[in-house]
């Protein structure tokens, strides 16, 4: 474990942060959307260009995180989210959701880079416990986004509240200028080409990688469900608090804070469950369940419940909806042959972010028509196929 400590820091810090200003868009997107004169439901637009910018990054991984090297492309990921939360600070509409698209662009290069890192340079037994680690990265950021962001907005307002979660993408890429030489020299194999993002052939990298590697295509299907309820849930949290039930958003802040702390805790426990069973499909399986029952719970909540009782549904939807992706990454890196890890990542996470980008627009439109209640109710039924899809893969 020792020896694993170093990567795994290296990996985690970027996760961190990007992950606390890509979720702290969308815990603040109540007031920003009010402040540029939208509709609360233009909450979905905002998550659904996140998703759109991760979408296009998994698409163009080969041209970014080949020709960068992984750590570089870290560092380039934190400048890139600074640049975008920019955009967004300018509160134009114009502005926003092209900003959002480039959180969503660096906030997906953590996840073949990172995970090129770790299985180079971390034991492979260990996989499940440190990818999932890494992945705590996630509701990590999220918890500091509920506590620190919504905090200093509902004092300052939203600008002041999102700019200071932007600070940690700045620090961090400071912190990996100094990472040990062995981490330097992993450089890419090519030089960058800013035009070869917007090759429109690279639509297709994706589709040939698990046209190659067919043995993750089980396990990509399966992704989807997950991160149809995850981003949900992640998008439509905070708005759903304060404009469906009327929370204010202090208390919706705090809420998120507690779901997002419960899921780092679940991805830990869940790492090392992993390796101690020796097998992740298992364990993918029951989340499937809790999954659903995630979504019947957040349909059910009721402004009238006491706060003791709203923190620990939130903390159970957690543990249940969101502890699912360390173990997801850990199963294609073991899919995959080492050399091939960072591409392999990228083509099946590429599936699960298309997921990400249509599910707040889907949501947004079901809420529209029938109400929040309805929305997570349908949103339930996602997860239930992987049921199917995953005791067809362990067969």
């Amino acid at each position: 474990m020792r020896a694993a400590l170093l990567p795994l820091a290296i990996v985690m810090t970027p996760q961190v942060a990007l992950s606390t200003v890509s979720l702290g868009l969308l815990v603040l997107a109540p007031l920003l959307v009010a402040d540029a004169g939208m509709a609360p439901e233009s909450v979905g637009l905002l998550g659904g260009c996140i998703g759109f910018g991760s979408v296009w990054m998994f698409a163009a991984n080969g041209a970014v995180t080949p020709a960068l090297g992984p750590l570089r492309a870290l560092m380039a990921a934190c400048l890139l989210s600074t640049l975008g939360t920019a955009l967004v600070l300018s509160g134009w509409a114009p502005a926003i959701f092209p900003g959002a698209v480039i959180i969503g662009f660096a906030y997906a290069m953590t996840a073949p880079a990172g995970s090129q890192i770790l299985s180079t340079h971390a034991p492979k037994k260990l996989w499940g416990t440190l990818f999932s680690i890494r992945q705590a990265g996630v509701p990590l950021g999220g918890a500091l986004a509920g506590l620190i962001g919504t905090g200093l907005a509902a004092a300052c307002g939203w600008r002041v509240g999102l700019a200071a979660l932007a600070l940690l993408p700045l620090v961090c890429a400071v912190s990996l200028v100094v990472a040990p030489v062995g981490y330097r020299s992993m450089v890419g194999a090519a030089a960058f080409r800013l035009r070869a993002l917007f090759d429109l052939r690279l639509v297709a990298a994706p589709f040939r990688t698990l046209q190659e590697m067919p043995q993750l295509r089980r396990i990509t299907l399966a992704s989807l469900g997950f991160a149809m309820v995850q981003g949900s849930l992640f998008a439509f949290f905070t708005t759903y608090l304060t404009d469906g039930l009327g929370f204010a958003l202090v208390l919706a802040g705090s809420l998120y804070a507690a779901m997002q702390i419960a899921s780092f805790a679940g991805r830990l426990a869940i790492g090392v469950l992993a390796d101690w069973l020796g097998a992740i499909p298992p364990i993918l399986r029951a989340l499937s369940l809790g999954g659903a029952g995630s979504c019947i719970l957040m349909a059910c909540m009721d402004d009238s419940w006491p706060e003791s009782l709203l923190f620990a549904v939130v903390i159970l939807v957690g543990v249940a909806s969101a502890t699912w992706n360390g173990l997801f990454l850990a199963e294609v890196a073991r899919l995959a042959s080492e050399q091939d890890v960072s591409r392999a990542t990228a083509g099946a996470t590429f599936f699960t972010f298309v997921a990400y980008m249509i599910t707040p627009t889907l949501f947004a439109g079901i809420v529209a028509l029938a109400g929040y209640q309805v929305a997570f109710a349908l949103c339930a039924l996602a997860p239930l196929a992987n049921l199917m899809i995953l005791r067809t893969a362990a067969e």
